[in-house]
């Protein structure tokens, strides 16, 4: 077996291993193995899990319910995949009749935005929100490009609806070299009383 090792960002193709081994991204707290190819192929992890979080109130304008780091050059790979997902409960008032908006965004890039039809009329408490984005690099360098779908579930009183996440294919340029943090917003177009994220996670896919 070849020598592991501890790199500072994703390892590249310049990069000359053993036979066998192990690599850490210790930036980026990811992990590589590689066989007989010498290609280093990212092994699928959680790079974030999150618990039950402090409430959001009064939502309108964007507010932030889950967020992720990335150091520089982590998604400057073709192929990189990052898969973000999470479950919120979410209330209304009586007088409250809104739609409710996810956004994913890498730095100042919004990724993908998907709008629910409106909530309700009527009060409501408990309701469930899941959201669910998969995004992968498209192209890299300073003015690289990332391809995202995803979806959001949502229970509506009794009813449960699915609003998938348009898409043109590659998103605007965003650069891929430096540090950036990916964020899930909501929003709404008439104040909601709460919002709660009550778990979230980030994985490495590939």
């Amino acid at each position: 077996m070849g020598a592991d090792s501890v790199v500072q960002g994703p390892p590249t193709s310049k990069q000359l291993f053993g036979t066998e081994g192990i690599i850490l991204d210790a930036q980026n707290n990811a992990l590589y193995t590689f066989g007989k190819s010498r290609v280093a192929t990212a092994v699928q992890s959680a790079i974030a899990a999150l618990g039950i979080q402090t409430a959001l109130t009064a939502i309108t304008a964007a507010q932030t319910l889950m967020s992720q780091a990335f150091g520089a050059g982590a998604l400057n790979i073709v192929g990189r995949t990052i898969r973000v997902s999470g479950t919120l409960i979410y209330s209304t008032t009586a007088s409250n009749d809104a739609t409710i908006t996810i956004a994913l965004k890498l730095g100042t890039v919004t990724l993908a935005t998907i709008t629910t039809t409106a909530t309700s009329a009527s009060a409501l408490t408990g309701q469930t929100l899941q959201f669910s984005f998969t995004l992968s690099t498209a192209s890299t360098g300073t003015a690289g490009t990332i391809v995202t779908v995803g979806a959001v579930d949502i229970t509506i009183g009794t009813a449960v609806s699915t609003f998938i996440a348009p898409t043109t294919g590659p998103s605007a340029a965003v650069n891929l070299q430096t540090a950036e943090t990916l964020t899930v917003t909501i929003a709404a177009s008439a104040a909601i009383p709460t919002a709660q994220l009550l778990n979230g996670l980030v994985e490495l896919i590939a």
